[in-house]
C-alpha cells in the first residue's frame, strides 16, 4: 500500500500544473477553481485516481480553452496513464519531464499552440498507446526513434510545421493503426517501409511536398480504410489493380499532385468507398462506366484532368450513381451528349459541376428531379437548345451556371421559385425575350450575369426594385430598350453594373449617385441623352465609368471619377462641354453667352447688391464648412481616396472585408495602433489581416497614403506584402480607409520577446538578419531610397515559418533624388515634425535633424540590443544617464554578457552547458556566448548618438551572417560536411555583388 508521501507528491504536481495554467474560458475558470484545498485532489474537475491507492491516474481538460504553460511537474505523477490537455491555449515547450511517465499510455495535447521540436522523451515511454500533437506550432524533423515505440496504435501530428522526410523506421511499429503526418511540411519519398502497417486502417500525408512515386509495398495495406496524399508533389500511376488491393478502402484522396495514367478499372471492386478525389492531376482515358456498383460512393471528383475523348459516351458513367452527393468533372475533354438518365442520380444529390468541357445537345428535362441539387455548373460547353423548364423544381439551388453555351429560347420563368438562389450565370449565349417578371423572387441573388444574349424589351422597375442584394449586374451586349430604371437606386451594394451595347434611352438615372458602393459602371454605346448627373460625382469608390457612343450633352462635372482620365470614357458623345482641362473638351459657351447677356441688362445697383450679397454668403459658408470640418476630420478623406488608385491593388469593398472578418468582431482584433486597428480574418480562403484606419485620429489619412505609396514599390521577402486596399463608404455613410495584407500567423516580435512563448538564440539571429535585409534592401538597392522612421519590435511580423517581415509604413519618408551613402541625411524631407517611438527614435531627430538612412540603423541597434537583453529601451531600471546603449556598451565581451542577457537565454545556455557537461565532457559552450557578444557588440555600433558614427546596414549584415556562419559550424561540427545547409542569405556576401 501507498504512503502518504505519494499522495502528497500528487497533490503538490497538480498544484504546480495550475499554477503554470490560466484560466480562459468559463469552463476552465470553473474546472481551475475547483482544484482548491477544501477538496481531495481526487475529486477536482478533470482528475481521476484509481481506487486502490488514490493515485492520479488521468488528467483530463480537454476542451477547456484553457492557457498558459505545462509544467514540468508533471513528471511527479508517477502513476498517470492518460493526459488529455486538447483543445486549449497552452504554448512554451512539451517538458521533457514526460519522458518520466512510465505508466504512459495516452498523451494528447493536440489543438493548441505548442512549440519547439517532438518531444524526443516521449520514447521512454515505453507503454504509450497513442501520441497525438495535432494542430501546434511543432517544428524540427520527426525522429527515427519514434519507431522504437513498439505498442503504438495511434500517432497524430498533422497541421505543424515538421520538416525532413517520413521517418522510414515507422514501418517497424506493427501495432499502428492510424498515421496522421498530413499539413507539415515533410518532403522526399513515402518510404516503403510503410507497406509492414499490416493493421494500418489511417493514413494522412496529406498537404506536404513529398515526390516521386507511390511504393508499390503501400498497396500491401489491405486493412487500409482512409487513404489521403492530396496537395503533394507525387508522380507516376495510380496501380491499375488498386481496387483489387483495398478491399475496406472508404476514402481514397489522390488531388493536386502531378499523376498520369488513367484511373484504376478496378475502382468498381472497392465496394465500400464513399469518397474518391483525383482532381488537379493529369489523369487521361475514360472513367470506368461500371462506378454504378459502388452503392455508397458519396464523392467523385475528377475536376482538372485530361479525362474524356471529347466523344458521344463519355459521360455514360453517369448512370445508376444511386448515392451520389457531389460530382465534379469540371476541366476535362468530357464530349457527347448528357444522359437522360441523370435523373437517377441520388435524390441526395448536392452539386453537379460538369463545366469546361465538350459537353453538347440538350440539357435533358430530367435534370429537374435532382431536388436536393445545391450547386449546378454546366458552364463553357457546347450546350444547344432551350434552358429546361424542370430547373424550377430545384427550389434549393444557390448556384446555376449556364454562361458561355449555345442555349437558344427564352429564359424560363420557373426560375423565379429558386428563391436561394445566389448567382445565376446565363451570359454568352443566344436566349431571347425578356428578363421574366418571376425572377424578382430570386431576392437572394448576389451575381446575375445577363450580357451577350439576344436580349430585348424593357426592365422591370419592380424586377431591379426586389433585387436589392446585387453585388454584380451584368445585361451588357443584348438588345434592351426604353428607359433603365430608376430602382437602381435601391441596390445599395451594387459593386458592378454593366448595361453597355443595348438600346436603352432616356436619361442616366440620377438615382445611380446612391449606389455609393459600385467601382464599375458601363454604360457606353446605347441612346441616353441629356446630362451628365452630377450625382455620379458621388460615387466615390468608383473606378470606372464608361460612357462613351450615347447623345449626351451639357457640361461634364469636374469632381470624382470625373477628375481622373484613366477611369473615365466619355468619347462619342458630340455635345459635351466643359469638364477638366486634360479633357480637351470646348467651353460651354452657350451659357456664358446666355450669362454675358444678363449681365448687360442689370443695372449698377443691381449687380453691387448682387455682388455684396454673394461675398458675404460666401463668407457664412466658409464658416459654416470650417466648424462643421473641426468636428468632423474628413474633410480630406477625397484626397486620400483619390490617392489609392495609384497603387497596383486590387480593389475591396467595405463589405467584402465586414464579411472576411466577421464585422470586424472584437474577437477578430489583434491589435491596436496610433492610428487605427488590426482585425484578422479570411478572404477567398486566405488568412489575411485588415488595417481599418481612424479617420478620427490626427495623421491618420496621411499615414494611410504614405503606406500605399512605399508598398507599391517595394518587393522583399522580408518585408510586409499588401494585397489589396479598400477607400470606400461604411454602412452608414462615413468614409472607411483600410490596407490588407498578409495574415503572420506567429504575431509580432513584440509578442515573443516580452510575452509567454519563447525565442531561442538561433531564432533571434535568423530574425535579426532578415530584418537587416529588409533595411537593406529599403537604404541600398531600393530606387527611391526608403527610411522606415518607426523600426521596433511590434512592427516586425512572424510568417507561420518564424521569417520575419517588417512592416507599418505609416510614417516612412521616401528621398526623391538619392544622394550618396554619406550625404543623405542632410537631404531634408519634410518640414513637419517627425514622429516615431519613444526609445528608438534616434536622438538627432529631438534636436531638429534630418531623416536620414543612420536614423533606421539606430532604431534597428536598440532593437538588437532589446533582443539580446529581453529590456525594452523604456525599461523602469534606466535613466537619464543610463539608456539601454549605455547599460550594454560596458559589457560587449563574452565574459560579461551573463549580466545582460535575457534570462530565458541564458536558461538555454545553462541547459546547452548542462547537457555538456553530461554527455561531452570538456566541451566548451564559449562559442555560444561568443556569438551574443558578437550581436552586443552590432547593436552598441549601430546606436552611438553621433549618426555619422554609426555602422551602416551593409557593415551590419555581413557582422551578422559572419556569426550566424560561425554559430552554424561550430554547433554542427565540420563546416565542410554541413556547407550545403547554408542557404544563400546565410553565405558570406560577395561585396562586389
Amino acid at each position: 500500500m501507498m504512503t502518504a508521501s505519494g499522495n502528497e507528491t500528487d497533490h503538490v504536481a497538480l498544484l504546480a500544473l495550475k499554477a503554470g495554467l490560466v484560466g480562459g474560458s468559463s469552463e476552465s475558470v470553473e474546472a481551475l477553481s475547483s482544484w482548491n484545498a477544501s477538496l481531495h485532489f481526487c475529486n477536482w474537475v478533470g482528475v481521476t485516481c484509481d481506487g486502490r491507492h488514490r493515485r492520479v491516474t488521468a488528467l483530463d481538460l480537454e476542451d477547456h480553452k484553457t492557457g498558459g504553460v505545462i509544467s514540468p511537474f508533471i513528471g511527479n505523477l508517477s502513476f498517470l496513464r492518460v493526459i488529455n490537455l486538447s483543445g486549449n491555449r497552452l504554448e512554451g515547450f512539451i517538458p521533457k519531464e514526460i519522458g518520466l511517465l512510465s505508466r504512459l499510455e495516452v498523451f494528447n495535447v493536440s489543438y493548441n499552440a505548442l512549440q519547439g521540436g517532438f518531444p524526443l522523451h516521449l520514447t521512454n515511454c515505453t507503454r504509450l498507446l497513442t501520441i497525438a500533437l495535432a494542430h501546434n506550432a511543432l517544428t524540427g524533423i520527426i525522429p527515427d526513434q519514434l519507431g522504437s515505440m513498439s505498442n503504438l496504435q495511434f500517432i497524430y501530428m498533422g497541421v505543424n510545421n515538421f520538416t525532413g522526410q517520413v521517418p522510414a523506421s515507422l514501418g517497424n511499429i506493427s501495432s499502428l493503426i492510424q498515421l496522421g503526418l498530413g499539413e507539415n511540411r515533410l518532403q522526399g519519398r513515402i518510404p516503403s517501409n510503410l507497406g509492414k502497417l499490416k493493421s494500418l486502417k489511417f493514413l494522412s500525408l496529406d498537404q506536404n511536398s513529398l515526390s516521386s512515386k507511390i511504393p508499390s509495398s503501400l498497396y500491401n495495406l489491405t486493412s487500409l480504410q482512409i487513404l489521403s496524399l492530396v496537395v503533394n508533389q507525387l508522380s507516376g500511376t495510380l496501380a491499375p489493380n488498386m481496387g483489387l488491393h483495398f478491399p475496406h478502402l472508404r476514402f481514397a484522396f489522390f488531388g493536386v499532385n502531378n499523376f498520369t495514367g488513367i484511373i484504376p478499372p478496378t475502382l468498381s471492386n472497392i465496394s465500400a468507398l464513399q469518397k474518391f478525389d483525383v482532381s488537379e492531376n493529369n489523369l487521361y482515358g475514360n472513367v470506368p462506366r461500371d462506378l454504378g456498383r459502388l452503392e455508397y460512393l458519396d464523392l467523385f471528383n475528377v475536376e482538372g484532368n485530361n479525362l474524356g475523348g471529347e466523344n458521344e459516351g463519355d459521360l455514360d458513367f453517369m448512370t445508376n450513381l444511386t448515392s451520389l452527393r457531389i460530382l465534379s468533372i469540371t476541366e476535362n475533354h468530357f464530349g457527347g451528349m448528357i444522359p437522360r438518365s441523370i435523373g437517377n442520380l441520388s435524390s441526395k444529390t448536392e452539386r453537379l459541376l460538369m463545366g469546361f468541357n465538350m459537353i453538347s445537345g440538350h440539357i435533358p428535362a430530367e435534370i429537374g428531379n435532382l431536388t436536393s441539387l445545391i450547386s449546378l455548373g454546366l458552364e463553357n460547353n457546347s450546350l444547344t437548345g432551350e434552358i429546361p423548364f424542370s430547373i424550377g423544381n430545384l427550389v434549393m439551388l444557390q448556384r446555376l451556371t449556364l454562361e458561355r453555351n449555345r442555349l437558344q429560347g427564352t429564359i424560363p420563368s420557373s426560375l423565379g421559385n429558386l428563391k436561394n438562389l445566389f448567382e445565376l450565370g446565363l451570359e454568352g449565349n443566344r436566349l431571347q425575350g425578356s428578363i421574366p417578371l418571376n425572377l424578382q423572387h430570386c431576392s437572394s441573388l448576389r451575381y446575375l450575369l445577363l450580357g451577350g444574349n439576344k436580349l430585348s424589351g424593357m426592365v422591370s422597375e419592380k424586377l431591379i426594385s426586389s433585387l436589392d442584394q446585387l453585388l454584380v449586374l451584368d445585361m451588357s451586349d443584348n438588345s434592351f430598350s426604353a428607359y433603365f430604371p430608376a430602382a437602381v437606386g435601391k441596390l445599395i451594394n451594387l459593386n458592378h453594373l454593366d448595361i453597355s451595347i443595348n438600346s436603352f434611352s432616356g436619361e442616366i438615372p440620377t438615382e445611380l449617385g446612391k449606389c455609393l458602393m459600385l467601382e464599375f459602371l458601363g454604360m457606353q454605346e446605347n441612346s441616353f441623352e441629356g446630362r451628365i448627373p452630377s450625382e455620379l460625382q458621388d460615387l466615390r469608390i468608383l473606378q470606372v465609368l464608361n460612357i462613351s457612343f450615347n447623345q449626351l450633352e451639357g457640361q461634364v462635372p469636374t469632381k470624382g471619377i470625373f477628375s481622373n482620365l484613366t477611369g473615365f470614357s466619355f468619347q462619342g458623345n458630340e455635345k459635351l462641354c466643359g469638364g477638366i482641362p486634360q479633357l480637351h473638351l470646348p467651353r460651354c459657351l452657350n451659357f456664358d453667352k446666355i450669362n454675358n447677356e444678363r449681365r448687360r441688362n442689370m443695372s449698377t445697383a443691381l449687380i453691387i447688391t448682387m455682388t455684396v450679397s454673394i461675398f458675404f454668403g460666401f463668407v457664412l459658408v466658409s464658416i459654416f464648412t470650417w466648424m462643421v470640418c473641426r468636428k468632423v476630420p474628413k474633410s480630406n478623406n477625397t484626397l486620400a481616396i483619390s490617392l489609392v488608385g495609384e497603387g497596383q491593388y486590387l480593389r475591396l469593398s467595405y463589405k467584402q472585408l465586414w464579411d472576411a472578418t466577421s464585422g470586424f468582431s472584437v474577437a477578430n482584433l489583434i491589435g491596436v495602433g496610433s492610428f487605427g486597428s488590426v482585425h484578422s480574418g479570411a478572404l477567398w480562403d486566405k488568412p489575411i489581416a485588415v488595417k481599418v484606419m481612424n479617420l478620427e485620429k490626427h495623421g491618420a489619412i496621411k499615414s494611410f497614403k504614405a503606406e500605399c505609396k512605399v508598398l507599391s514599390t517595394i518587393r522583399h521577402r522580408n518585408l510586409l506584402r499588401i494585397l489589396s486596399c479598400c477607400s470606400s463608404l461604411d454602412f452608414k455613410g462615413d468614409d472607411f480607409l483600410a490596407l490588407v495584407y498578409e495574415l503572420m500567423s506567429n504575431g509580432s516580435l513584440e509578442s515573443w520577446l516580452h510575452g509567454s512563448r519563447i525565442l531561442n538564440l538561433y531564432q533571434r539571429l535568423d530574425i535579426a538578419i532578415e530584418i537587416a535585409s529588409a533595411l537593406e534592401y529599403l537604404h541600398c538597392h531600393n530606387e527611391p531610397q526608403i527610411i522606415h522612421c518607426d523600426l521596433k519590435p511590434s512592427n516586425v511580423l512572424l510568417d507561420a515559418d518564424m521569417v520575419a517581415h517588417v512592416g507599418d509604413f505609416g510614417l516612412a519618408k521616401i528621398l526623391r533624388g538619392r544622394l550618396s551613402d554619406n550625404s543623405s541625411q542632410e537631404q531634408s524631407i519634410s518640414s513637419l515634425r517627425i514622429k516615431g517611438t519613444l526609445g528608438y527614435v534616434p536622438p538627432e531627430y529631438g534636436m531638429g535633424g534630418k531623416v536620414s538612412t543612420q536614423g533606421d540603423m539606430y532604431s534597428f541597434g536598440i532593437l538588437l540590443l532589446e533582443m539580446v537583453t529581453g529590456r525594452r529601451p523604456t525599461d523602469e531600471i534606466f535613466n537619464a544617464n543610463t539608456g539601454l546603449h549605455n547599460f550594454c556598451k560596458s559589457r560587449t565581451t563574452s565574459s560579461n554578457i551573463s549580466d545582460i542577457v535575457d534570462s530565458l537565454l541564458l536558461a538555454e545556455l545553462n541547459a546547452e552547458n548542462d547537457y555538456n557537461g553530461t554527455h561531452h565532457e570538456n566541451v566548451d559552450v564559449k562559442w555560444v556566448q561568443d556569438c551574443l557578444a558578437a550581436i552586443i557588440e552590432v547593436g552598441v555600433a549601430c546606436s552611438v548618438d553621433s549618426p555619422n558614427e554609426r555602422m551602416d546596414i551593409r557593415e551590419a549584415c555581413k557582422v551578422l551572417h559572419s556569426t550566424k556562419i560561425k554559430f552554424l559550424e561550430r554547433r554542427v561540427g565540420d563546416p565542410r560536411r554541413n556547407a550545403h545547409r547554408l542557404s544563400d542569405e546565410e553565405r558570406p556576401l560577395n561585396e562586389n555583388a
